[in-house]
C-alpha cells in the first residue's frame, strides 16, 4: 500500500452512513475500500437499522388506521 491507500479505522457514524447508503443502494465503493471495519461493527448497525427502520413503519401504519 501506498502512503495515500493506508486504510483506518471507520468511526460509528461512517459505518452508519456505510450501512444505510447500503440499505439505499448508493455507495462508493472507493470510499469505503479506504476504511477498516470490523464485521462486528456492520452487524450491530445494520440490526440497529433495520429496527429503526420497522418501528417507523409500524408506527406510520399505526398512525394512519387511527385516522381511518
Amino acid at each position: 500500500m501506498t502512503g495515500g491507500d493506508m486504510q483506518r479505522k471507520a468511526s460509528f457514524i461512517e459505518v452508519l452512513q456505510m450501512v444505510l447508503s447500503a440499505f439505499l443502494g448508493i455507495r462508493k465503493r472507493a470510499e469505503h475500500e479506504r476504511l477498516e471495519v470490523a464485521p462486528l461493527q456492520v452487524v450491530l448497525v445494520g440490526l440497529l437499522a433495520a429496527a429503526a427502520f420497522v418501528v417507523t413503519v409500524l408506527s406510520v401504519v399505526r398512525l394512519v388506521l387511527r385516522w381511518a
